[in-house]
């Protein structure tokens, strides 16, 4: 458990005298359950915090006995001394710093603290994560600690949401004549549907129904066994510059992403998003290593990292690490700075 979530969760709440909370000028007097591993990162939680005001009286652990101390400040008890502890020392909250394995032993130490009135934080680490970040939840009324990989700040991911729909809807606005004048285009130019619809994997895995612009010819999908061998992608990914498959309109619409734009379609529907992970084939998931598979944790979008950075030139396994970097490194001000890069990248030309 991170410095940073310690001290959000041990956070004093400046509204809350009513609780016995003081007021951040006053040190609150503070009790370490445990001397163990957590509890020496609790201990340096509270006493690096700046703006933390508080005043670590000692530890207390079951089995430690004798002389011992972690930065001058000593062990003063067993568990069953929490009651005279907090009598003495006025303590204002306890933090619960056991080994996992230990538990159960500290439950009699969170009753008293109960019974008394003194605030108790459970800061044991039950499950010691490698890329999730560990927050505090409520689970349908629940106190819980959220393990995530993906951004779960609320009123943000709000925001991006209504950042998608309006963008979309301005989008299909001011592009409504490309999509008439492309539609006549395809009409005149092959046989066919003006529109091909695909079956694409969303965020966790969900199916939906992805819109394009029809770029290829009608059997498009019967001929793609032949061609397997031509496939120029790493992966499980199949794609071909010169795709035989592509009618003479096609070219022209990939080559400027305009087969994309019935996508917008999606952004407003809610399937995709304006910024996020080109969404995969089904076939492509089934082909993922595992460690591929987080890329489907959030929407996937119109734009991303892999089509400002060389598109085509990119390896499979390198375009993967993009989607995660840009999921590890998500806020609404990289969205922005993707969707201002892709403008050039469109008119350049180097879709396929």
């Amino acid at each position: 458990m991170s410095k940073w979530y310690l001290s959000r969760l041990l956070k004093p709440n400046l509204t809350s005298k009513l609780t016995g909370i003081k007021w951040p000028f006053e040190k609150r007097q503070a009790l370490i359950i445990g001397t163990g591993a957590q509890a020496i990162k609790s201990a340096d939680a509270i006493l690096d915090s700046a703006k933390f005001n508080s005043n670590l009286i000692g530890f207390v652990d079951l089995k430690r006995t004798g002389l011992w101390r972690y930065r001058d400040i000593p062990l003063i008890g067993n568990f069953s001394d929490v009651e005279k502890i907090i009598t003495a020392n006025q303590i204002d909250f306890i933090a619960v710093a056991v080994e996992p394995g230990e538990l159960l032993t500290a439950r009699p130490v969170m009753e008293i603290a109960e019974k008394m009135g003194v605030t108790v934080y459970l800061t044991t680490q039950v499950y010691s994560s490698t890329i999730a970040k560990a927050r505090p939840a409520i689970l349908a009324g629940m106190a819980a600690i959220e393990y995530s990989t993906v951004p779960s700040y609320g009123l943000t991911v709000m925001l991006k949401a209504l950042v998608d729909r309006i963008g979309a809807l301005i989008g299909i606005i001011v592009t409504s004549p490309v999509f008439i004048l492309t539609c006549l285009a395809i009409k005149f130019d092959s046989r066919g549907p003006i529109l091909f619809k695909q079956t694409r994997t969303g965020i966790n895995g969900r199916p939906f129904q992805l819109w394009k612009f029809r770029t290829m010819v009608t059997d498009a999908e019967e001929k793609k066994s032949e061609l397997q061998k031509l496939n120029e992608m790493s992966g499980p990914v199949f794609k071909i510059v010169k795709d035989p498959r592509v009618t003479r309109i096609g070219k022209f619409l990939r080559k400027y992403s305009i087969d994309e734009l019935p996508q917008l379609v999606n952004v407003l529907r809610g399937d995709m998003s304006l910024v996020g992970p080109r969404p995969p084939l089904p076939s492509e998931v089934a082909k993922f290593e595992p460690w591929q598979h987080r890329k489907l944790s959030v929407r996937p979008g119109l734009t991303c990292l892999w089509q400002t950075s060389g598109r085509n030139d990119i390896d499979f396994e390198t375009w993967m690490k993009l989607d995660l970097q840009y999921i590890d490194n998500w806020s609404l001000w990289e969205d922005a700075k993707i969707l201002v890069r892709t403008i050039p990248t469109v008119l350049k030309g180097t879709g396929v």
